[in-house]
């Protein structure tokens, strides 16, 4: 019989099979934090943009609890946990996090890039409720041939009686 904490250990991992081996990556470490940097934003944002001096201890402790809240939503979305990230974070060679600043500046840039871009045009686009001779709708069309208007069911695909 195995030992019991062996036998959690395996039984955790089945569980949690996402969380247990977080594939984690420089490039996946700058796009969690970037993420994490806009929705600590958007808390900032909700309270005024004010340092934590100015508020009282009543929205100081709000603003903490929203911060929390954001982070651990952003971590969740991304698959990892809030001990794996900081574990993996911890053990980032200088190399790693050169590559995490990069692929950051990168995000930066495309987001940029993005807003920056004009929005694509849209074309009006004519709905009909139903077939008329005021405004046909052309089923099949042939490149070069003439409008035609067939009205009813064509004559080949009307069922013809087994007698």
């Amino acid at each position: 019989m195995p030992p019991r904490p062996a036998l959690l250990v395996v039984a955790s991992w089945l569980a949690l099979p996402g969380l247990a081996f977080a594939d984690l990556t420089p490039e996946k470490v700058a796009e969690i934090r970037r993420d994490e940097a806009q929705a600590l934003s958007k808390v900032s944002e909700e309270y005024g943009n004010r340092k934590p001096s100015e508020m009282s201890t009543e929205e100081r402790r709000e603003a903490v609890g929203k911060e929390r809240e954001a982070s651990s939503a952003v971590l969740e979305k991304h698959g990892v946990s809030a001990k794996d990230f900081a574990r993996y974070e911890a053990r980032m060679s200088p190399a790693d996090n050169a590559r995490a600043k990069a692929e950051e500046q990168r995000l930066a840039e495309a987001a940029k890039a993005a807003k920056q871009a004009p929005p694509p045009v849209q074309e009006e686009v004519h709905i009909q409720q139903g077939f008329s001779d005021k405004d046909p709708v052309e089923m099949e069309a042939t490149e070069g041939a003439g409008p035609t208007v067939e009205v009813g069911i064509p004559a080949e695909e009307i069922p013809v009686p087994a007698e």
